[in-house]
């Protein structure tokens, strides 16, 4: 299913269980204006900013966005973005041949400090 602005424009996401935090809303938002306009052509994210941004916890005692909605709408997001650049690269106006994500199970959660510090 391709996705078009409109259908970022009007996406809602339930809010986090309750006892957790979810995804920072305001940084959610200002990605998908950001992925809105370029599915209207005024901006330039690719398949694989899509792939790799990765959003905070929402502050503390609030409830962000629940995390599964929101990733699973970045997977069809990233989909369509890719078929739109296989589609250009190509040279041709369809999109393309069908895009595989390189992972299915993936979060935009970002990873803890500790995770990332790799000991010399």
């Amino acid at each position: 299913m391709a996705v078009t602005a409109e259908d970022v424009h009007n996406v809602r996401f339930p809010r986090a269980a309750l006892g957790t935090r979810g995804y920072n809303e305001v940084q959610v938002d200002k990605f998908l204006d950001r992925v809105a306009a370029t599915l209207e052509g005024e901006d330039n994210i690719s398949a694989a900013v899509v792939h790799e941004v990765s959003f905070s916890r929402a502050p503390l005692g609030r409830r962000g966005y629940d995390e599964a909605a929101v990733d699973a709408f970045l997977r069809l997001v990233e989909s369509t973005l890719a078929a739109q650049q296989v589609g250009v690269s190509a040279g041709t106006a369809g999109p393309g041949s069908p895009y595989i994500a390189p992972a299915l199970e993936h979060s935009h959660a970002r990873k803890p400090l500790w995770r990332r510090v790799v000991p010399k």
